[in-house]
């Protein structure tokens, strides 16, 4: 099963999927924490590694494993990868906030564009036996992107902004960036590694781990006005600075996978 929990950030800062997998049976509910929840079924051709909301709050994109892109809501499958013979497993999916359109892009920093998603080059030298892509992060303006690969190497292209990167100023051994959100105000990007540290970069606040806790399983970055949210493998969401918490899918049996 794929769920779909959607939560409300208040202040009218908009909200955050995160999408989970049960194997039990396959359906997605929408779980709003104070309001009501709704469930619908996605058909995946295997299992889902990211996700990716349109800009307007009422659709989802899933990519699963085999490049195949699922749409639900109010957004609209444009293509996807499922047809090509890939060298490299796709691993992350993002919306173009000013239109219709996506990115995909694989293990190895290729990139997939898709609608009005300018293409605007990969970095296919990243993958090597030490880091492999994680993320694409589109700019507000939809017209630059990040790329993130997992030992914390940022590349930059279009107008996204390069504030450094986090293997300029931290040891790299053992670890394992899973999630990147860029600073709202554009004062630079916070990291999230799989144990639950934060890593801030530029002059992005930061407010605090779940890491410092405890180990934890983490898999999720959200980055809001006034601070973020980590999410981990449980479901369980820790806010960070001016932020509330209004619940979380933690005890519900699921597995989360991913977060936007």
């Amino acid at each position: 099963m794929i769920r779909l929990s959607q939560c409300q950030i208040p202040g009218g800062s908009g909200i955050f999927n995160v999408a989970s997998l049960r194997k039990v049976s396959q359906y997605v509910s929408s779980m709003h924490f104070e309001e009501r929840v709704t469930e619908f079924e996605l058909e995946l051709r295997s299992d889902p590694v990211s996700l990716a909301m349109t800009r307007d709050g009422q659709g989802c994109l899933v990519l699963d494993a085999s490049g195949h892109i699922q749409a639900h809501g109010t957004a609209r499958s444009l293509g996807d990868l499922s047809s090509l013979n890939l060298v490299a497993p796709p691993v992350d999916i993002a919306a173009s906030p000013i239109g219709v359109g996506y990115w995909v892009i694989d293990a190895q920093g290729s990139v997939f564009s898709f609608g009005n998603a300018p293409f605007l080059d990969g970095i296919p030298q990243v993958a090597s036996k030490a880091a492999t892509a994680v993320k694409i992060e589109p700019v507000a303006e939809g017209d630059g992107y990040w790329i993130v690969d997992s030992r914390g190497g940022v590349h930059s292209f279009g107008s996204a902004p390069f504030h450094g990167a986090l293997v300029d100023n931290h040891s790299v051994d053992g670890l394992r960036v899973v999630d990147f959100a860029a600073d709202l105000k554009g004062r630079g990007y916070l990291f999230l590694d799989s144990v639950g540290q934060v890593y801030p970069v530029g002059d992005v606040p930061y407010f605090g781990s779940p890491a410092s806790l405890g180990r934890v399983d983490a898999v999720g970055l959200i980055s809001r006005p006034g601070g973020y949210l980590v999410v981990d493998s449980r479901g369980a969401i820790t806010a960070f600075g001016d932020i509330a918490n209004l619940g979380s899918p933690v005890g519900s049996g699921l597995e989360v996978l991913a977060v936007t």
